[in-house]
């Protein structure tokens, strides 16, 4: 694993409500309170992911075009080993260090960034925040809290920058359901909401 520092705030420091299981809608003053929280530091991301007591924050954006939603299969080498070969509907990752100082600015930063490592997107507005994903029913998401962002698209041809995103494609809620158990978690606790 990289020896990044990376975002994290201890567990007792979230309020409750958000660790509740599943996917959480949020408002824009919930996510700025969060992320402006005291609490939050930088971590060496080899302890990170082994300790529960802390909670990485992830920036979750899902992709949404005319012709459906953005999913994709992660690949063999990739950073998250418990997450290989699983199909994902969320683009994001860590907020670094080299992010800048803890606060709003950084986490977009941060989500702008891995945006762009992973499918070539820049800073829009047709971003919008949906709120936070908790899932503490297994390993990888006791150490992470997911902030969840639907992008609307105007065309399907979003396509992988990273050889860990393959077989990347735009599919209707009812075929990414049909395969359900191909994704990851937290993918499967945002199809009830995402299928509105």
């Amino acid at each position: 694993m990289s020896k990044a520092s990376i975002l994290v705030i201890a567990r007792n420091h979230i309020p409750e409500q958000l660790l509740k299981h599943g996917f959480n809608p949020a408002s824009e003053s919930m996510v700025k309170a969060m992320l402006e929280n005291p609490q939050l530091f930088f971590m060496d991301r080899d302890l990170a992911e082994n300790d529960p007591n802390f909670k990485q924050l992830i920036p979750y954006v899902v992709f949404q075009s005319p012709k459906g939603f953005f999913n994709y299969q992660r690949g063999k080498a990739s950073s998250e080993t418990r997450l290989r070969l699983l199909r994902s509907l969320g683009v994001g990752g860590h907020i670094e260090k080299e992010d800048g100082d803890i606060g709003q600015s950084s986490y977009l930063k941060g989500l702008w960034r891995e945006l762009n490592e992973e499918v070539g997107v820049g800073p829009s507005n047709n971003i919008k925040l949906l709120g936070f994903i908790n899932d503490d029913s297994n390993d990888v998401g006791k150490v992470h809290l997911g902030i969840v962002h639907l992008y609307q698209i105007e065309t399907s041809d979003l396509e992988s920058k990273e050889l860990n995103l393959t077989d990347c494609k735009f599919s209707s809620m009812q075929d990414i359901k049909t395969n359900e158990e191909s994704f990851e978690t937290w993918s499967r606790l945002m199809m009830p909401y995402l299928d509105q």
